[in-house]
């Protein structure tokens, strides 16, 4: 088993139905500056390996799957996302772009 520290994601604007616009996450960047995909990222944990975000003095979070994207009629996947706590800054959509 392996571990990974995020600190960085690519994301991509996408259009809604309605006209609106939102983003995905596409891939994260280690600490060490290799870019994986999110369906990298997804087959990894599948295989059992952890993956965290790394954000300074703020605690870890766990990098999760999900099926899709939140937003109603986006159907985007796979869809990575943290484990809430305390705060905001070190979930994976306020990472900043790398």
């Amino acid at each position: 088993m392996a571990t990974y520290y995020v600190t960085k994601v690519r994301k991509q604007s996408v259009t809604n139905k309605d006209g609106s616009t939102h983003e995905h996450i596409i891939g994260v960047v280690t600490k060490i500056g290799i870019f994986y995909t999110n369906k990298e990222v997804v087959d990894s944990l599948d295989e059992n390996n952890e993956w965290y975000t790394e954000v300074e003095k703020e605690p870890k979070a766990k990098i999760n799957k999900k099926g899709y994207c939140p937003k109603s009629d986006c159907y985007h996947n796979p869809y990575l996302t943290t484990d809430p706590d305390h705060t905001t800054k070190n979930n994976l959509e306020n990472l900043p772009r790398g």
